[in-house]
């Protein structure tokens, strides 16, 4: 089944860019490839001259890829879910990022650091 040439969609600079927009494209039907990933990956030198990280689909594809295109560089791709923001507790995502803090730099330098303390009083009231 072929369908002519590839038309490229977009160029960008890295190859992890390329590969969350081919992802994107994925999800909404539309099968897209990635061109020069290696050769940038290898020749990082020569990313100008050749253009950058090519995403290309199929002609008959480019009007739903050209919507995807502008959905993601309008940052208009994120849901916010209303469900998902009433069940979760108000420092559920600070103490889970604390958490995640300190088991990479315990995965990176084997160094432990102590949690903070629950409790929130103060050492004055205490002592009294």
């Amino acid at each position: 089944m072929s369908t002519g040439p590839l038309v490229t969609l977009a160029r960008v600079t890295f190859p992890h860019e390329a590969h969350l927009l081919k992802g994107l494209l994925e999800s909404r039907g539309v099968t897209a490839f990635i061109i020069d990933e290696h050769l940038m990956t290898m020749q990082w030198m020569w990313e100008t001259a050749l253009g950058g990280v090519k995403v290309q689909v199929a002609p008959r594809d480019i009007e739903a890829a050209h919507e995807v295109l502008a959905d993601y560089q309008a940052h208009r791709l994120a849901m916010s879910s209303p469900a998902f923001e009433a069940s979760t507790p108000p420092g559920a995502m600070h103490f889970y990022g604390w958490r995640a803090l300190v088991i990479a730099c315990w995965a990176t330098t084997g160094v432990v650091f102590p949690l903070p303390s629950v409790s929130r009083k103060c050492l004055h009231d205490r002592q009294q």
